[in-house]
């Protein structure tokens, strides 16, 4: 059948085991081919792993690295929990930082009873998650290069106390910064349609008037200084020559003023 990308193909396996799988793809005269192998299973279940940093330093990022760490960690879990082999399949993803998926099967013998296998498969799980808890899943790499396998925790663990007394009181301290915000975002906005706040501002701005007012008058007033005033003695001798002066004056109109008989010959 042609599958084109706009289109996909589903099959139905009819029995649970490993199944190889190609896939071609045509392009004019060039034909690429691959083939994979894959497990069919009715019921199973999965954990994400991750590892020590150190493995993403000797990661080629290649299929068959990838083929071979998944079968190094297969056999590093099959050492330290004496599950068995066909039980545990390990997938490495591409790419970095380097990740992988435990697959945990069933009994094969136990295949007909599907609750038997549910059970045996629940004591298989919590096997395998407290080896992989406490950090016993190990491998080495390389001379001098020890990989630790660890279980991926989706969910991180909470910064603060989720007691309810600190919950209760981070949630009060949140809502009041939130009201508190809300309300200076709404007092700004719509400061001009509040009454109190424009009679507010324009008594304020007739204050800063008066002040400016006052200030540039007394600016624009003359300067008096000490100097500009008479000193007493000054003052006393000015007044002084005033009187004689005026005394004088007087003397003279009064002498002016008389008359002088007139003298005619006979």
């Amino acid at each position: 059948r042609l599958i084109t990308l706009g289109s996909s193909i589903s099959f139905t396996f009819l029995a649970e085991g490993t199944d190889t799988i190609t896939v071609q793809v045509a392009a004019g005269n060039a034909l690429i081919q691959d083939t994979k192998e894959i497990a069919v299973h009715e019921y199973f279940q999965s954990q994400l792993l991750s590892f020590s940093p150190n493995l993403d330093y000797h990661n080629p990022d290649i299929p068959e690295w990838r083929k071979d760490i998944g079968n190094v960690i297969k056999r590093a879990l099959v050492k330290v929990t004496s599950v068995p082999e066909d039980q545990i399949l390990i997938a490495v993803f591409p790419g970095l930082p380097t990740s992988a998926e435990l697959f945990i099967l069933p009994p094969k013998n136990l295949t007909e009873r599907r609750k038997g296998n549910e059970g045996d498969l629940e004591q298989i799980v919590e096997t395998l998650f407290n080896a992989l808890n406490q950090n016993l899943v190990q491998f080495e790499l390389k001379p001098g290069v020890q990989v630790i396998v660890y279980v991926t925790q989706l969910t991180l663990a909470p910064l603060v106390d989720s007691s309810a007394g600190h919950g209760s009181s981070a949630m009060l301290m949140l809502l009041s910064v939130v009201f508190v915000g809300l309300a200076v975002f709404l007092i700004y906005k719509f400061k001009r349609k509040i009454p109190w706040i424009n009679i507010y501002a324009q008594v304020q701005h007739d204050k800063e008037q008066e002040m400016i007012g006052s200030v540039s008058q007394s600016e624009n007033a003359p300067k008096i200084t000490l100097s500009d005033f008479t000193e007493p003695e000054e003052l006393l001798d000015k007044e002084l020559d005033t009187r004689v002066i005026g005394g004088i004056a007087t003397i003279a109109n009064s002498e002016s003023t008389k008359e002088i008989p007139n003298c005619t010959s006979v």
